[in-house]
């Protein structure tokens, strides 16, 4: 590539239609999902049926490095309570 020239890679814009694939009309904030991240790493962890909500937290934890962090963190405190 020369210089200045934004030319995306194959990977990226994989990564992009990938990404636009997982949105949704309505989607949570970093905010909201943190409300209910709890809620939804104790039902990931108990099997439990996923709601709508959770379905929210989870689309977001999908697109989110730093929510996605913050619930992998609690999981495993969950998980070390057993």
């Amino acid at each position: 590539m020369k210089t200045g020239d934004q030319r995306l890679t194959s990977e990226q814009v994989g990564s992009i239609v990938t990404m636009l694939g997982l949105t949704t009309d309505r989607e949570f904030n970093c905010n909201e999902c943190l409300q209910h991240v709890s809620e939804f790493a104790e039902c990931q962890l108990a099997n439990k049926p996923v709601t709508e909500v959770i379905a929210s937290v989870e689309q977001h934890l999908a697109l989110c490095p730093e929510c996605r962090e913050e619930y992998e963190a609690l999981r495993k405190i969950l998980e070390a309570g057993q």
